[in-house]
């Protein structure tokens, strides 16, 4: 027994959108396997080969493999299409390669996502004895296991009985546990285990002074302003928060609603910001490499998505001690408590999104509580300390 105790994990991580300002899902991993590289665990990177991508600093103590696939500039797959199915087959094809060629290295395989690449290399892996660990990033979009069964005429229901060979499943929420047991996954393979926020680029303003001086930099010096952070595609509910801020800005004039990032909908939020004439207080800022600034000077934070996981954006604002009105769904049901540490709205609802955003603006007292007990919430529970332990833990009995 003590000879296993000390054993140390090895691990491969295969996670497609390596890369930290790939969404949350890519910078987890990241931070997520660098911790681990630090705590220990011999653990390598099987990651897609990108091109056209922003600078990013990767330790030196992680060994990266890219995997090779089409469209190498390509990196939204929010939807299912002829593309991105190829795109995901050839990184599958070529990802399968890798594990077989680093076989020697590993003993568990960690998918950060488990869609087409867990699909199509699992039987291999399976054939070569290894431990394989399984991360939901999503509920009920049918790609990735929890949302496959009765999908795909009869193919999902038959990849959904493949997929409970996998050893291990993290959920980041209920909501995707509640998926996983309904496809037949037994309940002590399941692992709660939320995502984190790294503190040491999320964290409340140190001081008043530093809030202003940002303010003073990068907005909107003494309006009451919203921030939404964000890539621009249809599930994150954009075109809700300007219907919304339509009806906010008649009732707290001089309020600024600042939007971070880009996509496909950003032309289009554009014109329909111009079309419900709010083009002046709603601003399309693009995407900037310094979010945490943006969300040190923000009075409120806006989150408005209609699908979501366990959405890192969300934790990051709160970590930052902004009071959050965000829509009740997935992941966000788990970490906020409606009117304690946030505030819940029904999703698609442009008028409640307005009155939470009305309320919070007119009241200062009440948001600065809200944005006080954001903080605690995630300091006490969503930080890199809190989630690592339960991953090198299951590390060790996959490896026990």
């Amino acid at each position: 027994m003590e000879a296993v105790e000390k054993k140390v994990s090895r691990v491969c991580v295969v996670s497609p959108l390596y890369h930290p300002t790939l969404g949350g899902l890519g910078k987890q991993a990241q931070l997520l396997t660098e911790r681990l590289a630090r705590e220990g665990v011999k653990v390598f990177v099987i990651a897609r080969r990108m091109k056209g991508m922003p600078p990013a600093v990767f330790s030196p103590g992680v060994k990266v493999f890219r995997a090779w696939s089409t469209k190498p500039y390509h990196h939204t797959f929010e939807n299912i299409s002829v593309a991105n199915i190829v795109v995901s087959l050839t990184f599958s094809v070529s990802c399968a390669f890798l594990l077989v060629r680093h076989a020697r290295k590993y003993d568990i395989a960690h998918y950060h996502s488990a869609g087409l690449p867990l699909f199509i290399t699992l039987p291999l892996l399976k054939l070569m004895g290894k431990k394989v660990v399984a991360k939901v990033a999503a509920a009920k979009v049918g790609t990735e296991a929890g949302a496959m069964k009765g999908r795909y005429f009869g193919l999902g229901t038959l990849i959904a009985k493949m997929l409970r060979t996998v050893d291990a499943y993290v959920a980041t929420t209920a909501e995707i546990e509640e998926g996983l047991m309904g496809e037949g996954i037994q309940k002590e393979r399941i692992n709660r285990i939320t995502n984190f926020v790294d503190f040491s680029l999320f964290s409340p303003p140190k001081a008043d002074t530093v809030k202003k001086a940002l303010r003073r930099s990068l907005c909107c010096e003494d309006a009451p302003t919203v921030l939404f952070t964000g890539r621009f595609i249809p599930r994150k509910g954009i075109g809700v928060l300007l219907e919304a801020w339509e009806k906010v800005v008649v009732e707290v004039p001089g309020a600024k609603l600042l939007m971070l990032g880009d996509g496909m909908l950003l032309p289009e939020m554009k014109e329909k910001a111009e079309s419900l004439a709010i083009a002046d207080s709603a601003q399309f800022l693009g995407h900037v490499d310094n979010v945490a600034d943006f969300l040190r000077t923000a009075d409120i934070y806006v989150f408005p998505s209609l699908q979501e996981g366990m959405p890192n954006a969300l934790l990051e604002a709160m970590a930052c001690g902004l009071p959050a009105i965000a829509s009740r769904i997935g992941g966000v049901v788990d970490v906020i408590r409606d009117g304690e540490n946030g505030l819940l709205v029904t999703p698609a609802d442009a008028s409640g999104l307005a009155e939470a955003l009305v309320r919070l603006l007119r009241d200062g007292a009440f948001r600065r509580d809200i944005g006080t007990r954001a903080y605690e919430t995630i300091r006490h529970f969503y930080t890199l300390d809190a989630v690592v332990p339960a991953y090198t833990g299951l590390y060790r009995r996959l490896s026990g």
